[in-house]
């Protein structure tokens, strides 16, 4: 089954990579706009602890999606989801 042309490819690393970086990158930017203009310290900590939960967030998100496609690949499905998936 290996050289047969209904092979799917597998699903790679670098864009889901790039993308998941991205991202993040974008949550910790809008947060820290939003929030950095401050001079007391305790608000720089929740602004800076809110940035970093978000990022979190968003590269556990990323990888449970690139699982999901993982997954559908070993199963023989379809790994191009969704906008969402």
């Amino acid at each position: 089954m290996a050289g047969d042309s209904d092979d799917m490819p597998s699903p790679g690393f670098v864009l889901p990579g790039i993308r998941t970086a991205v991202e993040m990158a974008l949550v910790a930017t809008i947060i820290g706009l939003y929030g950095l203009p401050t001079t007391d310290p305790l608000v720089l900590g929740v602004v800076l602890l809110t940035a970093l939960v978000g990022m979190v967030v968003v590269l556990f998100w990323g990888l449970n999606r690139h699982m999901r496609r993982w997954i559908r690949y070993a199963q023989g499905k379809p790994t191009r989801l969704g906008i969402f998936d």
